[in-house]
């Protein structure tokens, strides 16, 4: 009978357990839920509403204003509601870049790096030309990756060009 009640005890741990494992992973999975955002379609007026308090956010983060990045987020977050998006579906995925978003000049973002950062973003810009040039996706993402987070340091859209933010024969130290 002891037997039997370990046995059980073993069968249901391995049933629950990886239940509970993805019940606390607070993150969605990359692979799962990548198109989620394009298969939402929201009416040309909630999309434009969006794009419009999505560049207004991005513009109090820039200028670390967190009433109204608060203010922003929520309008957001009332229209993702209304369609029954996931409250953790990142901004980026829902806005568009038609014409009624923010336009800048890429310029404006040029020479902001550390000379560190510089050469980490320009090593990383050339490894992912070459595993591009070279069909190596998982390289290339990792590469990619690598920029995006030099990017968000300085607070740069994720949009910017890689190639604009590279030293290449700009003059920047390298």
């Amino acid at each position: 009978m002891k037997n039997i009640l370990q046995v059980l005890a073993v069968l249901l741990a391995i049933g629950i357990a990886p239940a509970l494992g993805q019940q606390q992973y607070p993150y969605p999975d990359r692979d799962r839920d990548s198109g989620y955002a394009q298969q939402q379609t929201l009416s040309p007026d909630d999309q434009r509403e969006f794009n419009k308090e999505y560049g207004k956010w991005q513009d109090a983060n820039q200028r670390n204003d967190r009433d109204d990045i608060d203010k922003h987020a929520r309008k957001m977050e009332d229209i993702m509601a209304r369609y029954r998006i996931p409250p953790d579906t990142p901004f980026d995925r829902i806005a568009t870049s038609g014409g009624n978003d923010r336009h800048y000049d890429v310029h404006e973002y040029q020479g902001r790096f550390s000379p560190e950062d510089q050469k980490k973003f320009d090593k990383a810009y050339e490894h992912w030309m070459s595993h591009r040039n070279g069909h190596d996706r998982d390289d290339a993402a990792r590469d990619e990756n690598h920029m995006q987070e030099i990017m968000a340091r300085y607070q740069i859209p994720r949009d910017v060009p890689y190639d604009q933010l590279a030293s290449g024969s700009r003059g920047y130290e390298r």
